[in-house]
């Protein structure tokens, strides 16, 4: 009898620090009783194709806190980006693929993770999966601050950046936006392990450091992007206000 593939092994490791320049301690801010990031995990607990969810951080108030609520949780050292935080944790593990999971996004569902991991299980030459949602404002379409991707038709990221892509051809902004499809980077990322290990060990790229987006290092080494839409929407945490935009959307939701 043919023996079965072994099925794909994942693990979402959620980076979290307490020094955040625009909003320190955010990870523990209160949202109805219960730190910010303990949303973030048990949410993330809920998705079908993770086997295990960890916390990482170098700080001890944020390892206490989620050990409090019977989490998992791994002291890292100092890193630059949570992308590394995310490697060092990965690297003291054996999972097949690894989410990288923001800790400042409390209106994550499982279902995103489940449709980010998806393509590993269905697509073997997959290494980097993230999303993408809709422009549907002039603003958004705009502002630096709202990442914008660009694919191909098989759903491979061409570029992301902060301007305002794709570039209009005279025609105004509104009926750009209605007849072409536009999208904003939802920075959730799903990767197999070797290639974050891989990623974390290169140099930045040019075009890396001209946006300020890490992802591109990935492009810029040829290594290509699966970018699948998402129709729900994410507000991640930088700001005091943001919080109290995502406490009223819980409110009516």
């Amino acid at each position: 009898m043919p023996q079965k593939d072994k099925r794909l092994q994942s693990v979402g490791i959620i980076p979290a620090r307490y020094a955040s320049s625009r909003f320190e301690g955010k990870a523990l801010a209160d949202l109805f009783g219960k730190p910010m990031v303990q949303h973030v995990y048990e949410s993330a607990s809920r998705a079908e194709t993770l086997d295990k969810v960890i916390v990482a951080t170098d700080d001890q108030r944020i390892y206490d806190a989620v050990a409090k609520f019977g989490g998992n949780v791994e002291m890292t050292g100092e890193c630059d980006t949570g992308t590394e935080r995310v490697a060092v944790v990965a690297e003291r593990l054996k999972y097949d693929i690894v989410a990288n999971i923001q800790g400042d996004e409390p209106l994550l569902i499982p279902e995103q993770i489940d449709l980010m991991l998806r393509p590993f299980l269905n697509k073997p030459d997959v290494q980097v999966c993230t999303l993408k949602q809709r422009v549907k404002t002039v603003d958004d379409y705009r502002d630096i601050n709202v990442v914008k991707v660009v694919t191909n038709l098989h759903g491979d990221a061409l570029y992301f950046s902060r301007a305002s892509l794709p570039g209009s051809r005279g025609e105004g902004t509104s009926a750009l936006l209605h007849k072409y499809p536009v999208y904003r980077h939802v920075g959730l990322y799903a990767y197999r392990r070797a290639q974050l290990l891989a990623f974390v060990n290169w140099r930045r790229t040019p075009y890396e450091l001209a946006e300020g987006l890490e992802q591109l290092r990935f492009l810029e080494n040829g290594v290509p992007i699966h970018v699948v839409e998402t129709d729900t929407p994410l507000i991640g945490v930088d700001v005091p206000a943001d919080l109290e935009r995502v406490k009223q959307i819980l409110k009516t939701s």
